[in-house]
């Protein structure tokens, strides 16, 4: 075999044309966000707001003005006095039970009064009638005392709310409840207990059960 030859001198080949532009790819995956920027300027206080139809809760009104009571027919007392004249006094009572374990499936007779005003709660038969309609706070405090307890605040005869109190051995327990409501004149309103097997409605000469309610605002 004869020697091996020199190599040879590079080409000189041209540039080839572009070719075309491939199809857009799918998107790549979301980056992370990005710091917080600096909270900006407090805004300037807006316009005050039209005045409220109707009291807030705890706000203490005027004698003269949209709730005056006067222009619903009836008189704030004063430390319950007598207010006398003929307007009707304000619509708010509080009556506490004197004999325990009370009937089931009937109003329960709260029939000691510690205030009874414009006479709107009956402690004959238990039952609370609005003669004033308006927007009102009931309350009931009760014991429990030889068995669970089970009470339900009525409005027309229809419960609106439940409270249950489990018995333990030996010891006198405490239950309530409270509720707003609105009604209308004729409405009645009571507390009664539901069904037997939770009847252990608890008073005693030291230990009160109670109901109340009275007029937030007339409507």
């Amino acid at each position: 075999m004869g020697p091996s030859g020199k190599p040879g001198y590079p080409g000189e080949g041209k540039q080839g044309v572009p070719g075309n532009v491939g199809p857009k790819g799918p998107p790549g995956p979301s980056g992370l966000p990005g710091h917080p920027g600096q909270p900006g300027n407090p805004g300037s206080p807006g316009p005050p707001g039209p005045s409220s139809a109707y009291p807030e809760l705890g706000q203490v009104l005027p004698a003269t003005g949209p709730y005056n009571g006067q222009e619903h027919g009836y008189k704030y007392s004063k430390n319950g006095g007598d207010m006398g004249g003929g307007g009707l006094e304000m619509p708010a009572f509080t009556a506490k039970l004197t004999n325990p374990f009370p009937p089931v499936g009937t109003p329960i007779v709260f029939d000691v009064l510690l205030h009874n005003g414009n006479q709107d709660y009956n402690p004959q038969t238990g039952i609370f009638t609005c003669k004033v309609p308006g927007i009102y706070y009931f309350a009931y405090h009760v014991h429990c005392k030889g068995g669970n307890v089970w009470v339900a605040l009525t409005k027309n005869n229809e419960p609106v709310m439940y409270t249950y109190d489990e018995y333990k051995k030996g010891l006198v327990d405490q239950s309530s409840g409270s509720a707003v409501l609105p009604l209308k004149q004729g409405d009645t309103v009571h507390v009664q207990l539901p069904s037997d097997q939770a009847a252990g409605l608890y008073a005693g000469q030291y230990v009160h059960s109670t109901f109340s309610g009275y007029l937030l605002y007339p409507m």
